[in-house]
Formats: structure tokens, sequence, C-alpha cells
């Protein structure tokens, strides 16, 4: 009785293991989709408080709707001259800057409607972190100078070195980005109504460019409005329209940097392309390698899942696809159509040489995946 009872269960557990492979793919996949829902479900069902997002519109359209403000605050014109560029930190999207900005005015601010001659000069930046800036006025006198027209203008300068924010850098199309890197300057307590900035000029010399990898494409520069989402006041809703929103004058230096690419073809690309490519090679040896055949796609994986890891260290953790992540997408699934070709051909025993659908799926797919590369960078839609 006992010896058929093991039996029994023997023949259950041998019936158990003989499950096609293609039923456990689909019970995974079928599974899986069935979390995924589940999950965007319970997200879509919360609530949340209406957080309109801040407005950051340009100066003319803006004293166009208020030519009052621009009548009666104190103009003061700027210029920015950076020293370096540096330490660009993707992971924390961050880099430092050093330099001088320089300010002059006929007018000065006022704060209702007293003078507080230390606050001109400085200045609020896109600081990461405000303890630990470094912003020194060169003069606590400025120096008086009269202009061609004959109008009287003070003018002054300040040094800083600062760790910037840099929270517009996408890295959607990495390693082949273009990145803009932003330094914001605003006054800490002047609104619209006391001061204007108007930028005269910006310079980064192309020498002083000093963030690895990347190359200076050129800068640009604009006079632009901040628009908060409060009044700092009460709790009712405000737009800069009806001017119940609280706003700043902000001066807009923009510094567009690009990845060179055969750099990044030859540092991460082409050691992709080789992982794949040794990995298709091996489906074209007759099943008498199977040895050789069968571990190659599993040994090629395993590269990939280092080179990924290796590549992602200096990265932040993104809530969107990135081009290298399309590229190690197409890779496993190359490894995976290799290793299904191998495999299918040592258990059927029929060929002695390349022919299996899988591998010629995984062929192809190797071929056309510059074609799919370039679709994700080019295509707007992808």
């Amino acid at each position: 009785m006992r010896v058929r009872l093991l039996n029994k269960i023997q023949n259950v557990i041998f019936i158990k293991a003989n499950v096609p492979l293609r039923l456990v793919f689909i019970t995974f996949a079928t599974l899986l989709i069935v979390v995924i829902i589940g999950i965007s479900s319970g997200q879509s069902s919360r609530s949340f408080i209406d957080n309109p997002n801040e407005e950051t519109i340009n100066a003319g359209e803006y004293f166009r709707a208020f030519p009052g403000k621009k009548s009666t605050a104190s103009v003061v014109k700027i210029g920015l001259y950076l020293d370096s560029i540096y330490d660009l930190d993707l992971s924390k999207l961050n880099f430092k800057a050093r330099g001088w900005i320089w300010y002059r005015w006929a007018k000065a601010p006022l704060i209702d409607g007293t003078l507080d001659p230390g606050q001109l000069g400085m200045f609020d930046l896109n600081f990461l972190d405000e303890t630990d800036v470094n912003q020194v006025k060169s003069s606590e006198m400025p120096v008086w100078y009269k202009e061609p027209s004959g109008m009287g203008t003070f003018w002054n300068e300040t040094s800083f070195d600062a760790k910037l924010s840099a929270p517009t850098i996408n890295l959607r199309d990495y390693p082949f980005d273009r990145q803009q890197l932003r330094i914001l300057v605003t006054n800490p307590v002047h609104t619209t109504k006391e001061l204007i900035y108007q930028i005269l000029q910006f310079r980064l010399p192309s020498s002083v460019f000093n963030i690895s990898g990347y190359r200076l494409d050129g800068v640009s520069f604009s006079n632009d409005v901040r628009v908060f989402t409060s009044n700092f006041g009460d709790s009712s809703a405000v737009s800069w329209r009806d001017d119940s929103a609280t706003s700043q004058s902000q001066a807009t230096f923009n510094i567009f940097i690009s990845r060179n690419p055969i750099t990044s073809l030859f540092q991460i690309v082409l050691p992709i392309f080789i992982v794949n490519m040794l990995a298709v090679s091996t489906t074209r040896l007759p099943d008498s390698y199977w040895e050789v055949k069968i571990p190659a796609a599993p040994a090629s994986t395993l590269s990939l899942i280092f080179l990924q890891n290796t590549f992602q260290q200096d990265l932040p953790q993104v809530s969107y696809i990135t081009c290298m992540d399309l590229m190690f997408i197409l890779s496993y699934l190359i490894c995976f159509l290799c290793f299904a070709d191998s495999l299918s051909n040592t258990l059927k025993s029929t060929t002695q040489s390349y022919s299996s659908l899988y591998g010629k799926l995984g062929a192809i797919l190797l071929s056309i995946s510059p074609l799919i590369v370039c679709g994700w960078l080019y295509l707007p839609f992808l």
C-alpha cells in the first residue's frame, strides 16, 4: 500500500514536471499584467488637493499686461560672467558654477517706501543648498559714473561659487542626450512692483567649460517673471493675469550642452554590440557544439547585467525609459532568442547548422536595432 502511494506521488510529480514551458511563460505574463493593473487602479483611486504648478512667463508679455509696474519699479541692468562651470552630477541633478554678476542702476529699489542698500547685490540663484554658498560683493560702496546720455548710474559686482540645481535634466536620449543647464537669478526680497532685471550680457568662455563627457553648444538668456502659486497671505486661488499672485523678476541664463556621439558609441554602444554579436554568432555553430551554444546566451546575459549596472552607477533613478534602457531591452531579447534557438536545435537534433526561427529573429533584431534606436531619438511620438 505504501509503495503504491509513493508511485502515485512520483507519477504526479513527473506529470507536473512536464508542464509545457509555454504554459509557464503565459501564466507568468498573465499574473504580471494583473499585478500591474491592480497597482495602477490603486493609484488612480487616490484623491489629492489642487496643486497648480509655477509659471515662468516672458517679461515683455507680463509688463504689457501691467505697464504701470514697469514705470514705477527700479530697473537693474545685469550681466553674468562665468569663470568656471564644473562637476555636473547626473545622479543628483546638480552642477557647480563660479563667476561674477555685475549690475548697474540709476534708481535703487525700495521696500515699502524705504531703502535697504544691503539687499542690493545679494541674489537668489537656483541654489541646491543655501548654507553652502559663497557670495561676496566686490564693494560695499557702489561706483558712480555718468553715462554718455548724461544720466548718473551706480555700478557694482558680486562674485559667487555655488552648487546649483538642474531639475530640467532629461535622460530620455542618454547616451546621446542634449541638456539645458540654467542659472536663475532673482532677488531675495523684491517683487516685480519694486525691481525689474534687464540682462545686458552673458559670457561663458569655452576654455572654462569643465564638464567631462559633454561639450558646450552655446548660451542664451531671457528676461522672465517667476509667478508663484500663492499670494503668501491667504488660501485664495491666484493668477498673474489679475495680479493676485506674487511675482518676481527673474534673469534666466541658459547653457546648452551635448554629449559627444563618438564617445558614446565607443564607451557604451560598442560593448553592448560586442556582447550581442557573440551571442548571435554561436547560433551558427553545428549542434555538435551544444556545450558552447547553450551557455553562450546566458553568459552574454550576465555580461549585459554587469554592463547595465556599471553604466547606471552615475545616473539617477528615473520614471521613464531612456535610450540606453531601450538598447538593453533589445539586447536581453536577442539573448533570449539565441538561447531558445540553441536549446530547440539541441533538443530536436535534426539540424547540423543555423536554421532555427529563433536564431533568425535574433539576428534580424540585432541588424535593425540601430534603426529602432534612431527612431527613439528622432521620432517625438515614441
